[in-house]
């Protein structure tokens, strides 16, 4: 009998592997729900390890970093720049107007 299993060629191994579903939103949002949990709990480890986090890099349980906030507050900082400068232009353009139109009547109103 152990001759037999000697000459006989090996089956094929199966390979049985099923994949999972890995969603990082959903397990950021997981991660923030129990730091909130153990908030409300009153631990102060807790809460002490998220305040060291918010130091490190990450602004508390928003979940935006330094760099992100950084990069936000410099595209605010630059719309309104610009909506400044349209404003300005904007100013500018109508006293020009109104200057042209009315300058001869104010120079008559002073004479």
């Amino acid at each position: 009998m152990a001759l037999m299993k000697f000459f006989k060629t090996p089956m094929n191994q199966k390979f049985d592997y099923k994949p999972r579903y890995w969603d990082p939103k959903k397990e950021e949002l997981q991660e923030r729900l129990s730091k909130y949990k153990d908030e409300t709990k009153g631990d102060t480890k807790a809460v002490t390890a998220r305040l060291r986090k918010g130091f490190k890099g990450k602004a508390g349980s928003a979940g935006v970093g330094f760099r992100e906030t950084r990069a936000i507050r410099t595209k605010e900082l630059k719309r309104s720049n610009r909506v400044l400068l349209i404003t300005v232009v904007m100013l500018v353009l109508l006293s020009y107007v109104l200057f042209e139109i009315y300058l001869t009547e104010i120079v008559d109103m002073l004479e």
